[in-house]
């Protein structure tokens, strides 16, 4: 399937790229009746109310385990949804002063924030809030208290439904956050609170020393089962929200200072869910793995998918080392993937195959070659034989009922992509999408097997390139036009919240947002990310330099767990600090030392060991053709890896915070560059 191509008579601009099914959102095929996100869920537990909907692995305190998934069919969340939905308007109009109490009573579009990990009562706590009108302000369970109070401030938020782990933290910094009122505890008060998403200990004498803390602090704390007992006693009617109507408060990642509340409404979701639909046509009724923040706009346009077809989600038990644990449990067919996650997946059936000592690795050394031959050639990912004697043990490491794997949020290596379709079985797909596109954009038909690049526009989406000079990218490169990629379509967010100025920043001529990321218009109509302009610097020499695109070729070094490169424009070079990966580094810095020591902290600060593996990253430098200019010149190995809570260095979707990681390193920095002069 290839890209349309619809001309474009602005200067300095790429023609328009558009998906072959659809010139516009109207030609989209499939559930026409379907407007906002509410009419997603409802119709599918009026029309399904029997099937199952939320799954979750009931954990037993006595032996501490996980059992079997249990589902809530779409009729019983649904009725949660309703008294949900009635509560959480009678506990806002109870917080306010009693002369603002008949005005709201017919109040809607406020926010509520909602603060754990994925877990069914998550999406119930979202589908109350469409229910009634309301929007939800999503927070990274990872988030620190510095982040929390910004965003509850900024977004104004009187209510948060969380997990029980933390409330705690909530009332610890409520008197920061004047305008919380109430507090919704997503597990029970009851006589067993010990359940999964409660990552903590806790016991049930923690509840009554709750309850006098937030009485103190003049917060209402209610458990999800007191409010949906007040909406049940008072059932308030439902409260439709129009497409126009504001659907979420998406907080971007800030890695470079505040994070932007990127505002989206009720169209743009459903869109996105329906345009998804479209380019994918999952298989049968769909069984969807949980475990991607559901904060992040990705998982949750993921979510209304499945929804839209009647399909079941099942989430983690909340244990990122437990997940092929899970899946086996679940037996998806959908699983969305990151490659953090697939890498990890990519290694674990390759030391057990292709890499493999003696026989074992021969043979699916010779089985890997001749899928890999038929998936090149264009005859697809099966293999009569190998299938059988091989690959359907490895597809049954995730599961048996894989249909479609799709990864987002970051590139993932074209070698790892074609390891994992042959071996998995099924459509895998690699795609790309921001917070501000409702987490899709451009996806890989995925029938098709190509590598190297994120596929076409999904049908209603428009994308073009626009020059950029000072990165030396345009639109007129040959064979390929390169720029920045520009979308456009429903999906698209509306605004970033009281911020004029970025909202303006981000949208060029006619309501084109400007991604920042730099493509590639292929020759088969697909689109490649070739490089990041928003984080880019100039030397002191007058170059232009892109960061990331440096650490993510560093990051393809089996020695390199995480990187993060530094330059500025009275610097003529750049630096680099590398927290190498232990398994790999620290038994080939061990031989390279020859000193007798052999822990990860002596290793980093060893001269040797220091050059040898500066003359490693030029070697990898050479490979990737980068310029003289894009090579580090020194070189800090950092014995402890970047994170979100230790030194605060990673924002909840693990990405760097560079300017938090400057200050971090100032000093690191200074010395460095004393080396290279």
């Amino acid at each position: 399937m290839k890209s349309v191509i619809v001309p474009n008579p602005n200067p300095n601009e790429s023609h328009i790229l558009r998906n072959p099914r659809t010139r516009t959102e109207a030609d989209l095929t499939s559930y026409s009746d379907i407007k906002t996100a509410y009419d997603i869920f409802w119709n599918a537990a009026k029309s399904a109310p029997n099937n199952p909907y939320l799954g979750r692995r009931p954990f037993d305190p006595a032996t501490g385990t996980f059992g079997p998934y249990v589902f809530q069919t779409y009729g019983q969340v649904a009725e949660r949804v309703q008294n949900l939905a009635s509560g959480i308007i009678h506990i806002h109009q109870k917080a306010l002063p009693e002369e603002q109490r008949q005005q709201a009573q017919s109040q809607r579009n406020f926010p509520i924030a909602i603060y754990s990990i994925n877990r069914p009562e998550w999406a119930i706590a979202e589908r109350a809030c469409f229910t009634q009108s309301l929007y939800s302000v999503s927070l990274y369970d990872t988030l620190g208290d510095s982040s929390v109070e910004y965003i509850l401030n900024h977004s104004e938020s009187s209510i948060i439904i969380c997990s029980l782990d933390k409330v705690s933290n909530l009332l610890n910094v409520c008197h920061n956050t004047p305008l919380l009122k109430a507090i919704i505890s997503m597990d029970s008060f009851g006589e067993n609170p010990n359940k999964p998403g409660i990552p903590s200990p806790f016991n049930i004498n923690s509840v009554s020393v709750l309850k006098a803390w937030a009485a103190s602090k003049n917060i209402a704390l209610y458990d999800i089962y007191d409010v949906e007992a007040i909406g049940k006693a008072s059932p308030i009617p439902h409260h439709p929200p129009s497409p126009s109507d504001l659907y979420t408060i998406c907080y971007t990642s800030g890695t470079t200072g505040d994070p932007k509340g990127a505002v989206s409404n009720h169209h743009a979701y459903t869109f996105a869910a329906k345009s998804v639909h479209d380019h994918s046509q999952p298989e049968g009724t769909p069984v969807t793995f949980s475990y991607l923040p559901l904060a992040h706009c990705y998982e949750r346009t993921v979510e209304n998918l499945t929804t839209l077809n009647f399909g079941s989600i099942g989430y983690y038990t909340g244990d990122l080392t437990k997940l092929i644990d899970d899946c086996q449990q679940l037996q998806p067919t959908i699983f969305p993937g990151v490659p953090r996650v697939l890498n990890r997946l990519y290694d674990r059936m390759t030391a057990a195959t292709v890499n493999a000592p003696g026989l074992t690795g021969k043979l699916a050394r010779k089985a890997y070659a001749d899928k890999l031959a038929n998936l090149k050639s264009g005859k697809g990912n099966k293999h009569f034989l190998w299938d059988r004697i091989l690959f359907k043990k490895l597809q049954a490491v995730v599961s048996k009922r894989l249909d479609i794997v799709i990864s987002g949020s970051a590139p993932l290596d074209p070698n790892i992509l074609d390891f994992l379709r042959i071996a998995l079985l099924c459509r895998m797909s690699e795609g790309y999408g921001l917070t501000e596109t409702s987490g899709m954009g451009v996806i890989q038909p995925g029938n098709e097997f190509t590598s190297g690049d994120v596929g076409i526009p999904t049908p209603g989406v428009l994308v073009k390139l626009i020059d950029v000079p000072e990165m030396n990218y345009f639109s007129t490169d040959k064979p390929c036009p390169r720029g920045e990629l520009c979308l456009k379509g429903s999906n698209v967010f509306t605004e970033y919240y009281k911020d004029e100025e970025k909202t303006a920043e981000a949208f060029g001529q006619d309501r084109w947002f400007m991604t920042g990321d730099i493509a590639r218009f292929n020759p088969d109509g697909t689109v490649s990310i070739i490089d990041r302009k928003k984080n880019i610097f100039k030397l002191s020499q007058g170059e232009y330099l892109a960061p990331e695109k440096i650490e993510n070729i560093l990051s393809k070094h089996p020695l390199v767990m995480q990187s993060f490169v530094y330059g500025n424009s009275f610097k003529n070079s750049i630096v680099g600090i590398v927290v190498p990966d232990p398994e790999t580094f620290v038994p080939w810095a061990s031989k390279i030392a020859q000193d007798g020591k052999s822990d990860i902290d002596s290793l980093v600060k060893n001269p040797k060991v220091i050059a040898a593996f500066l003359s490693k990253l030029d070697s990898a430098a050479e490979k990737a053709k980068l310029a003289g200019f894009e090579k580090i010149k020194a070189l800090y190995l950092e014995s402890k890896p970047f994170d979100i809570e230790t030194n605060c260095l990673l924002t909840p979707t693990m990405k760097l915070k560079r300017a938090d990681a400057a200050k971090y390193y100032a000093g690191v920095i200074d010395d460095l560059y004393t080396n290279v002069n």
